[in-house]
């Protein structure tokens, strides 16, 4: 059998020590506890309508009671005002969170160093307060992560371009206006953008206009790139601590569902970090809040990521607090890492520069390779039948990876992304190695083995790709490869052999694709 993909029995997915950490409790569902989650609403409308008072005491007393016992709150008229101001919105679960692509990250730092510390604060807006709606997720995403992003694109000031959290929430809401998903919030902005702030106004009380037909279509032009889920693996939902930070030294703010409560709410006015005390640890009578991560630093406190919320400027230190990497890792139930839209002054982002090798798994060495053709390479000596190696990709510029091997019967097949659920996605620039928790191996049938690799500036149906492949068979899987490609290949690229890898540089000349075809040859 041909080059295939199989499992790596010592991975680990976080790439860090795991020691002396808490496991999280189960909280299934998410762990919202439905008379907590409603609480601040309800505290709020009784606030806001008092002649609705004694029926909403009658129902949610019980729950206040348990949220004051669990949450460490003072008095009882502390508990009150927190819970009136703060309010919640996040709804997560696995189902759902499971539907994002996950996102390759860059290899270790060893090959890709990270600064020690770094922060987008200075590219976000005034922090406001959502109120008594459970609008945190369109908080996070729209008025934070996406202002953001476009602050950075055109170097305009962000509270002045500050987009508009009604303008999403109101299309992705859950019924009574009191919650949404992020994997939600993240289809539509990629779908349907947002508007700014000043063209589609906030308010809590009520979540019933929707922008109509001319406002779908202006906000077209503020349509993020595409996002990512940015957990360990497929299979494994907890936090890719590794790939988190480098979406933040990249530029790229993050989005995250985190389990709060408890002092999270109480008492955190005016802090610079959260620090649980031993009763958090339990997370009963938390509830799910969206957030957005604006930046991280290694030697605060330990190391720390800086949040930025959605309850005013008299939470935490101007609305923005610190959590503990232990602690982040074990409250936060979802991360979504968006993709990049680029920076106001940047390098050429239509010249494309690509750089392949082949990485063997037990000498940790590259497999030399040498150009035979065009864009046919070959290693230079047979690699060993049972070898097993992987992909090091290097880029300058965000694009899509997708890898095809040649079957016995001289058919072609997709090894990468290799499940649904993985992610072609090269948003970062830097060096990958890929897959993380697989390993490609030669099998000991022939002599031979052929793999290509395919990059794109824009996605691509690689499915629909491979039958284009397959209609090619019978002829050289070079061939096979670049008729397919005809239509969006780059024309006018120089292939050329760098030591030990291969590579190219090129301008996109309004084309999509580049293939590299590699022949593998084993004893």
């Amino acid at each position: 059998m041909p080059i295939r993909m199989t499992d790596d029995p010592d991975y680990d997915g976080n790439q860090e020590d795991n020691s002396g950490r808490r496991e999280r409790p189960n909280i299934g569902g998410g762990g919202n506890n439905p008379l907590i989650y409603f609480l601040p609403q309800l505290i709020g409308l009784l606030f806001r309508y008092p002649k609705i008072g004694i029926p909403l005491l009658v129902l949610g007393g019980g729950a206040f009671f348990f949220f004051k016992g669990c949450g460490g709150a003072s008095s009882a008229s502390e508990s009150q005002q927190n819970a009136s101001a703060y309010a919640t919105g996040a709804s997560m679960k696995q189902d759902v969170y499971d539907q994002a692509q996950v996102f390759e990250p860059l290899a270790d730092n060893k090959k890709n160093p990270l600064p020690e510390r770094f922060s987008l604060l200075n590219f976000a807006p005034k922090r406001l307060n959502q109120g008594q709606q459970g609008s945190c997720v369109a908080w996070a995403s729209a008025y934070a992560c996406r202002t953001i992003l476009q602050a950075q694109q055109t170097g305009e000031n962000p509270t002045q371009i500050a987009f508009s959290p009604s303008y999403l929430y109101n299309q992705i809401k859950l019924e009574g206006c009191q919650g949404a998903y992020i994997k939600t919030a993240m289809d539509a902005l990629t779908n349907n953008g947002n508007l700014p702030l000043s063209q589609f106004p906030y308010t809590d009380e009520n979540c019933n206009k929707e922008p109509n037909a001319n406002e779908i279509a202006a906000g077209q032009r503020y349509r993020i790139k595409g996002f990512n889920r940015l957990s360990r693996d497929g299979e494994d939902y907890k936090v890719n601590m590794l790939a988190i930070k480098q979406n933040l030294a990249a530029g790229n703010p993050v989005v995250i569902g985190m389990q709060v409560g408890g002092s999270f709410m109480q008492g955190m006015t005016g802090k610079d970090i959260w620090i649980p005390d031993e009763s958090d640890y339990a997370m009963r009578g938390f509830g799910g809040h969206a957030m957005c991560v604006v930046g991280y630093d290694d030697y605060k406190n330990g190391g720390a990521y800086q949040i930025m919320n959605s309850w005013g400027e008299e939470w935490g230190n101007n609305g923005v607090a610190y959590v503990r990497y232990n602690d982040f890792e074990y409250f936060v139930v979802e991360a979504y890492g968006v993709n990049s839209l680029g920076k106001a002054s940047v390098e050429n982002p239509d010249r494309f520069k690509v750089e392949l090798g082949l990485v063997d798994n037990k000498t940790k060495q590259n497999i030399n390779l040498k150009l035979k053709d065009a864009n046919v390479f070959q290693t230079q000596t047979p690699i060993k039948i049972g070898d097993r190696f992987k992909v090091e990709f290097t880029n300058t510029i965000d694009c899509y990876t997708y890898v095809f091997g040649m079957e016995k019967d001289g058919s072609s097949y997709v090894l990468f992304p290799y499940t649904k659920k993985h992610s072609p996605y090269c948003g970062i620039s830097g060096t990958r190695l890929f897959p993380r928790d697989k390993s490609l191996e030669a099998d000991n049938i022939g002599n031979k083995d052929f793999i290509a690799v395919v990059v794109t500036k824009s996605p691509i149906d690689y499915d629909a790709l491979n039958v284009k492949i397959n209609a090619q068979k019978g002829k050289p899987y070079q061939d096979m490869i670049n008729i397919a490609l005809s239509n969006e290949s780059i024309t006018g690229i120089s292939y050329q052999a760098l030591g030990s890898n291969i590579g190219f540089e090129t301008a996109l000349n309004g084309k999509n694709a580049a293939a590299m075809i590699i022949e593998i040859d084993k004893r």
